[in-house]
């Protein structure tokens, strides 16, 4: 008896099992140390072919074949790759445009994943930037970015969803109003701060001059008197005794 596991065509070996022996020289390299037979149930027909590191390149036709002297049957099938991705990471990107850009990143989606921005209404934002790129192994990686505007999203979602799973996967960041440009009460203060600190210097100036005159008139002041007085103590001393009889 031969079971033949095989791509689109028979001589495509994924595993064979013949003359109840798995003849590995036959399979095809990409499937070399890759494949499990299980055959628990064979006696009852039915066997079981366990693909392992499954990769995008593995989707396509497939086709098992049980052959004997007197029974042949032969199954093809079309074997579809899904996989999730990481979870989406969101980063600040800084200040654009009179709002906050945010970054939403994910890799290792198959097929081509769909990305979606959402405010705290559930309500779609149009993406500033989406970039999807296929690494190597031939998984997708993707980035994409929106701008917040001040007081309109205090929840912001991204959302990447894998449409042959319909599975998806999410991440939600709260935006404080109060680090949004044109609403923030913070930097309003502080712009305000900017412009009346000139003002504030030269007032303090002003007064710091005055304060140091007063000073230095008080002591002038003090000096001319202590003068006046060393020179009245001076002349009496330079008087004469008065006569005595």
């Amino acid at each position: 008896m031969e079971i033949r596991w095989f791509r689109s065509r028979t001589s495509e070996v994924v595993h064979l099992y013949q003359g109840r022996q798995e003849l590995y020289s036959q399979q095809m390299v990409q499937f070399q140390n890759r494949t499990k037979l299980l055959k628990d149930d064979i006696m009852d027909g039915s066997v079981n072919l366990q693909l392992l590191g499954i990769i995008p390149a593995d989707e396509g036709l497939y086709g098992c074949r049980f052959l004997s002297s007197n029974f042949s049957r032969e199954a093809v099938w079309e074997l579809e790759v899904a996989g999730m991705g990481s979870d989406p990471h969101i980063s600040l990107e800084g200040f654009k445009e009179g709002g906050i850009q945010l970054k939403c990143s994910s890799s290792g989606w198959y097929p081509k994943p769909q990305a979606q921005w959402k405010d705290h209404k559930g309500q779609c934002l149009p993406p500033k930037m989406e970039a999807i790129v296929q690494d190597a192994q031939g998984l997708f990686n993707l980035e994409t970015s929106v701008i917040v505007q001040g007081g309109a999203h205090s929840n912001v979602s991204c959302s990447i969803q894998n449409s042959l799973l319909i599975q998806k996967k999410e991440f939600t960041i709260q935006i404080a109003d109060a680090f949004l440009p044109g609403t923030s009460p913070w930097k309003r203060a502080f712009l305000g701060s900017l412009v009346g600190l000139p003002f504030l210097l030269a007032f303090l100036l002003t007064l710091a001059l005055y304060f140091f005159q007063k000073q230095r008139r008080s002591q002038e002041k003090l000096k001319e008197q202590a003068e006046k007085d060393k020179g009245k103590q001076g002349k009496r001393r330079a008087l004469p005794a008065p006569l005595t009889s």
